[in-house]
């Protein structure tokens, strides 16, 4: 059965991050540098201080009447504070209830306090939909090769 481990066996684990005191015209040229859709909020020690979605900086801005200078806001103005994360060993099913009840797209991957890891909505779904695919296949194969 996949769990979050094996979603990082195949995608890799390097993490994206910034930190709360960069700047955001910073994280939108990690953003679009990357192809990513979040960062991950980091102190110096690699603690989890936040993240900062692209759903954050639309909210952000939407508070805003005047111009806004990027390069003058700071990451920690912007970024969700609390961060939910998953463990390797937990299930699809467990991230794809969390991402449905918090309404989020990204979560870090922590074991023993270190970020190990994350996984977007798109994983997960990829993931389910290989698994579901494999599970066909054997129920198939059963069916047609009793014996």
């Amino acid at each position: 059965m996949a769990n979050v481990q094996s979603i990082l066996d195949q995608k890799g684990s390097k993490v994206f991050s910034i930190k709360p005191d960069d700047t955001l015209s910073h994280a939108l040229l990690q953003l679009t540098e990357h192809k990513i859709g979040a960062l991950l909020v980091l102190d110096e020690r690699g603690a989890i201080k936040g993240i900062l979605s692209e759903r954050d900086i639309v909210k952000h801005f939407s508070r805003k009447t005047e111009h806004l200078n990027t390069a003058a806001i700071k990451i920690s103005e912007v970024m969700t504070k609390g961060v939910t994360y998953v463990k390797p060993h937990q299930s699809l099913e467990d991230c794809l209830q969390l991402m449905t009840a918090g309404r989020f797209r990204h979560l870090p991957v922590m074991e023993d306090d270190k970020v190990v890891g994350m996984i977007s909505i798109g994983d997960v779904v990829k993931a389910a939909l290989e698994e579901r695919d494999f599970q066909i296949d054997q129920l198939e194969h059963f069916i047609t090769n009793p014996y």
